[in-house]
């Protein structure tokens, strides 16, 4: 680290060189130590990812790749150095190779458990729409039934009216009977009354007719102090107990 800088830099605030004009944001602009002239642009048709940013920084950091140290021999000193720094670039990415994986892992293992509360999830539901449609189901045997029990009830109803209007009729005919079997006894009793007089009438004057007629002598006794009845007095008595039966 104390011979590699990243620096961020903002170009809407600072200017830079022509050559390092960039058309996309971000983008990487590498400077090698000692070698400012040998600075390269990230490529554009590179997607940045880590993999490419290091292949890119191990390719452009390399003494061997300038032209200038082409007819140079790598000195023992270099080698070394640039196996250790190397190996130390092959561990850094051991260790980042070593953490993706372990995120890879609790990835996998995250992904296991959301599947499996997915397919409990999935389960739950068809078992809430057999539920549901066994409810729309008793909904519509239950409504089903409603609808018939209204239908009876109607009936009944109607039932119960025309026997309620048949009972008011055979009240009325059994007010009029007894009104007409009232009427129909006094008729009776009148009628019985009535021939009751006329046969006592009847007897009465066949009792008078069949009576013989005794010459009264004429020194019939007579009580002192009465007079004889008038003629008409057993006329006016019948024609009164006729009229009396005929009042009855």
């Amino acid at each position: 680290m104390d011979t590699f800088t990243v620096a961020r830099i903002d170009v809407s605030q600072n200017d830079l060189p022509w050559e390092f004009m960039v058309d996309r944001l971000p983008t990487v602009l590498f400077f090698p130590c000692n070698r400012k002239d040998l600075s390269v642009k990230y490529p554009e048709d590179l997607p940045i990812t880590l993999p490419n940013l290091l292949r890119f920084i191990l390719h452009h950091s390399d003494p061997a790749s300038s032209p200038q140290n082409m007819a140079n021999s790598p000195t023992k000193e270099c080698l070394q150095s640039e196996a250790v720094l190397q190996q130390g670039h092959i561990s850094h990415l051991e260790r980042e190779i070593q953490k993706l994986r372990a995120e890879i892992s609790s990835l996998q293992r995250a992904q296991v458990q959301v599947e499996s509360q997915l397919s409990s999830a999935r389960r739950d539901e068809h078992r809430l729409r057999r539920q549901q449609r066994a409810l729309e189901e008793q909904h519509s045997l239950l409504r089903a039934h409603s609808e018939q029990l209204q239908a009876l009830y109607e009936q009944k109803t109607r039932e119960l009216q025309e026997l309620a209007r048949k009972l008011q009729e055979l009240a009325d005919a059994s007010e009029n009977l007894l009104t007409e079997n009232t009427w129909l006894k006094i008729l009776v009793a009148t009628m019985e009354r009535k021939l009751e007089g006329r046969d006592g009438a009847e007897s009465l004057a066949a009792r008078r007719e069949v009576r013989p007629k005794q010459p009264e002598p004429s020194g019939t006794p007579q009580l002192p102090g009465s007079s004889p009845p008038p003629a008409n007095v057993s006329a006016t008595l019948v024609s009164e107990r006729n009229n009396e039966n005929r009042t009855d």
